[in-house]
């Protein structure tokens, strides 16, 4: 696994929750009175519908706690950067079916900026954690991911249409390609997020 995350930039684990918890994590999402607001309206949109999007979510519960420093977790950070880590933010975002996409970025929050606070931070990784209690198809806001991205030095002249026209595939020593995911309900996915998606 950790192999395919240095080589892809991300790692899938469908349906890794627990039925419970990923019942109980949607419930205590759906609590917080701002969700539920934005749900209601879904049932009568005046507007067109937009995501719903808090960065920071500091109003987790027990189960949103959880989700930042789960033994899994903690695992896999030290399997794949070791011991010095530290946790930036955490956020929610809900994606009614058949919205929009997001277009293709990355989110690092040093890159490409003009002076860097920690070049060596910002050459290395930034590890995000995307959980999908109710998982998504295609047609959905679905992941998409271009595979070996992240190894694309990071320039302006770095954008997608080049990416997939094949002017990086020598560099990162591979066909860029994009790919698309359905994941089921309770899902994970462990990304790179130098790497580009949307």
């Amino acid at each position: 696994d950790i192999e395919s995350f240095h080589n892809d930039g991300y790692i899938v684990y469908p349906g890794v929750f627990t039925d419970e918890a990923r019942e109980k994590l949607i419930e205590e999402i759906t609590q917080h009175e701002p969700v539920r607001e934005y749900i209601d309206a879904l049932d009568d949109p005046t507007d067109e519908i937009e995501a719903y999007f808090v960065r920071n979510w500091n109003e987790r519960g027990p189960y949103g706690d959880r989700l930042i420093d789960d033994p899994f977790i903690t695992a896999l950070l030290q399997a794949t950067i070791g011991n010095d880590y530290h946790f930036c933010h955490s956020a929610v975002n809900i994606a009614p079916r058949g919205i929009d996409v997001i277009e293709y970025h990355q989110d690092h929050h040093h890159w490409r900026h003009d002076n860097p606070v920690n070049i060596a931070e910002r050459d290395k990784y930034y590890i995000q954690a995307l959980y999908y209690p109710t998982g998504f198809v295609l047609g959905d806001r679905n992941l998409k991911v271009i595979p070996g991205s992240h190894r694309v030095a990071p320039t302006k002249e770095a954008i997608i249409e080049r990416m997939l026209a094949g002017e990086f595939d020598a560099e990162v020593g591979r066909k860029l390609v994009e790919k698309r995911l359905a994941l089921p309900p309770g899902s994970m996915v462990y990304i790179n997020a130098r790497i580009f998606h949307g």
